[in-house]
This record gives C-alpha cells, sequence and structure tokens, in this order.
C-alpha cells in the first residue's frame, strides 16, 4: 500500500484552501486579529470547520499563509540614507514601530512571527519580507563606516540582527515600555558601534 492509499478522510482541496485565505484576508480587512475565530474563517469561506482545520492547526497559521502568500501586507519601513546613519536608524526603528505596533497590524506580525517558530516557510517568508529592510540597515551602517561616523570592525549584521529583533520583541510582547526599551538599546548599540 503507498502513501497516496493510505490517507484517510477525503482529499484536500486547493479550492477550499484559496477560499479559506480569501475568506481570511477579507474578514482581516473588516476587523482585527484578536477577534478572528477559525469558524467565522469557514463560514465566510463556505466551508466546514473541519476543513479549515485540515490545513491549519491554528488561526495565527492561516493568517501566517495569507502573509506568505502576500494577501496580507505588513507595512515595513525602509531606513532613509541620509548620511547620518545614528539618525537614519533613530528614524526608521521609530517609524516601523508605528507602523507595526498599530492594532490592525501587531496581531499580523505576532502572527507570523509564531508561524515562523514552528514552520519553516514561514520563517523563511519573514526573512523575505524583511530582507529589503536589513539591507537598507547594512547599507546605512556602511556609509556610517566608511564617512568615519561608526567604528571600522563594526559588523552591520549583528548591528541589523540587534535592531530587528528589538523591534519584532516590542511589538510582539505586547508591552508599552518595549517600545522605549527598543530605542534605549538602539542608544545602546550606537554607543557602542560610534567613532
Amino acid at each position: 500500500m503507498t502513501s497516496a492509499t493510505a490517507q484517510r478522510g477525503r482529499p484536500r482541496s486547493e479550492t477550499s484552501r484559496q477560499a479559506i485565505l480569501a475568506a481570511t484576508r477579507d474578514l482581516l480587512l473588516e476587523g482585527d486579529y484578536d477577534s478572528l475565530t477559525t469558524a467565522e474563517i469557514a463560514k465566510q469561506a463556505g466551508v466546514g470547520r473541519q476543513t479549515v482545520y485540515r490545513w491549519w492547526n491554528s488561526k495565527a497559521a492561516v493568517v501566517a499563509d495569507c502573509v506568505i502568500e502576500g494577501l496580507v501586507m505588513l507595512p515595513l519601513e525602509t531606513p532613509a540614507a541620509t548620511g547620518e546613519p545614528a539618525a537614519d536608524l533613530r528614524v526608521w526603528l521609530e517609524l516601523s514601530h508605528e507602523r507595526l505596533a498599530s492594532p490592525s497590524t501587531a496581531p499580523l506580525v505576532r502572527a507570523l512571527t509564531a508561524a515562523a517558530t514552528t514552520d519553516a516557510q514561514a520563517t523563511e517568508k519573514m526573512a523575505e519580507l524583511f530582507a529589503p529592510v536589513r539591507e537598507a540597515l547594512r547599507s546605512s551602517l556602511a556609509i556610517g563606516i566608511e564617512s568615519g561616523q561608526l567604528r571600522p570592525g563594526t559588523n552591520p549584521d549583528a548591528v541589523v540582527d540587534l535592531l530587528v529583533g528589538s523591534l519584532i520583541y516590542a511589538v510582539v510582547s505586547r508591552d508599552a515600555s518595549a517600545r522605549d526599551r527598543a530605542q534605549a538599546a538602539l542608544d545602546v548599540v550606537l554607543a557602542g558601534i560610534r567613532k
């Protein structure tokens, strides 16, 4: 007996999957993540709840797939390159937090982050989404190193990891003081890399 003949129950329908993703997108546009339920998604998609669970194990996983497939967009900010890396990083962190921590976006960031901890595709998508941001941050740091504003031995990737990590934690933690701590983390990083 092959694995194909050993499957039990109905086969998963790609049409149902697409309907579920579209319903999730539409419901997120109408409401918010926290009030979204799998029962509501199933009803909107015209499928049973069990059909949702054939494809995903949680609401977060469905939302993460919406982000992965480009049905729901995250408003990511790329830093300006004014030649003043410290100011550019500060403005980027402030604007990014403002956008990603908004009531409509923060739940999406939390869902994608949660999915990325257990799903390789979500991890890859998260890296893909943040790649332009990371590249722009590295570029801003390189300008600072080349102009002598930042220490020559500065590791741009390590700095970017610290900044993006602080930003994501500030959004995921739901802690109002996390925003201030992200700015404080930037101050610590800048103190360590400035000439």
